[in-house]
């Protein structure tokens, strides 16, 4: 069987869970009366797991092959699912957010790195699979709320369980067995980023930039900003489903249209003023504001793919990869732990004006690297 349709199968199975507990979980967590600044720190454990997990795979999976993690990703994904099922507490749900974590660091360190391997294509096809995410996304989110409704929290969570468990199988139809012997000296060699070329350097600051600006809107922020304005969860499931389905058709039908320099400023320019937009939004309008947004993640997404596209080096993707998102998901954890913290004060106008004013310095950097 065609094994880039394989990776971008389990990535679909993968990312209509994630859009299913995007929305399930922030929620639950607040009816079952968690409040924001402990939901906001329990989701950025996520991130910080996530990476940590994702680093150690994609290492050791230069050297052993990619196909274990596939399967680990469908085992894991039944664990976290059943674990949400069972939660009350914070802790609880900080153990669920462990598994999940890991579960979404064996997949990532390994679909990109699997798909460079596979085609020659390369900036095209990890378009491609960002696109699969968005639109997979997009629709668990957009049935989220009618989970929610019709089968209550625990019966959703069982669904995404059910899905977990198909991962499973689909992963076993990948060929694949180890590459080479595993020699910690390279590992380490690989790993060692005073090794690597001074763009990439550059570019692993830059992506921690871009983590923490992006760590202000993410995980919890949309759902209980969009339930603070009054709507509720099939509404909230629908309007953020309408926006990564909205990212994932601009990411496709703009791909290679524009210079990657060009886009990635234009792009950003955009991010900054929907999300000031966004900070002093209400009622309909920051649901508009919320869906509008879609389009400029997907923008967004065609200058970060083409970024790793042109920055690792063909003998560790894995671990070239790993090393930037680590930056990025570092930057992520610190503001997503401080988010909680800043809508208790001051409300969500300060995590989206922070997000904003913090990108500018990506977006203009990566311009000016990227034309040198």
């Amino acid at each position: 069987m065609n094994q880039v349709r394989v990776v971008i199968f389990i990535q679909i199975l993968n990312s209509f869970v994630s859009g299913i507990l995007g929305i399930a979980l922030p929620l639950m967590m607040k009816e079952r009366n968690i409040d924001i600044v402990t939901i906001g720190l329990v989701f950025a454990s996520l991130t910080m797991i996530f990476q940590l997990g994702r680093l150690f795979f994609a290492t050791v999976s230069d050297f052993w092959g990619r196909t274990l993690f596939f399967v680990l990703n469908g085992f894991l994904g039944v664990i976290s699912s059943e674990i949400y099922y069972l939660a009350r507490t914070p802790l609880e749900f900080v153990f669920g957010k462990v598994m999940e974590g890991t579960k979404d660091g064996s997949l990532w360190a390994v679909n990109r790195a699997l798909l460079l391997e596979k085609t020659e294509r390369k900036w095209r096809i990890l378009v491609h699979l960002r696109t699969a995410v968005y639109v997979s996304y997009a629709v668990g989110s957009l049935l989220a709320g009618f989970f929610i409704v019709w089968l209550f929290y625990e019966g959703t969570l069982m669904l995404c369980a059910l899905v977990g468990a198909f991962v499973f199988p689909t992963a076993l139809l990948l060929v694949g067995g180890r590459k080479k012997r595993f020699s910690v000296a390279k590992a380490l060699h690989f790993l060692d980023f005073r090794k690597k070329e001074k763009v990439f350097k550059r570019f692993l600051i830059l992506f921690f930039v871009m983590g923490l600006s992006f760590g202000f809107r993410s995980g919890f922020v949309f759902p209980l900003f969009l339930s603070a304005n009054g709507f509720d969860a099939e509404i909230i499931g629908m309007l953020l489903g309408l926006q990564v389905l909205l990212a994932g058709s601009f990411s496709y039908l703009f791909a290679r249209r524009f210079e990657m320099e060009k886009l990635i400023l234009l792009s950003g320019m955009f991010y900054t003023f929907t999300l000031v937009l966004l900070g002093f939004s209400s009622s309909v309008f920051a649901g508009i504001l919320v869906i509008v947004y879609g389009a400029v993640e997907g923008l967004l997404s065609i200058g970060q793919e083409g970024i790793l596209s042109r920055i690792t080096n063909e003998e560790s993707y894995g671990i070239d990869i790993g090393l930037l998102m680590m930056g990025l998901h570092s930057g992520n954890t610190l503001s997503l732990a401080l988010s909680g913290f800043l809508i208790s004060m001051w409300g969500f106008v300060a995590p989206f004006l922070m997000s904003a004013v913090i990108f500018a310095f990506f977006y203009v950097t990566s311009y000016v690297i990227l034309k040198e």
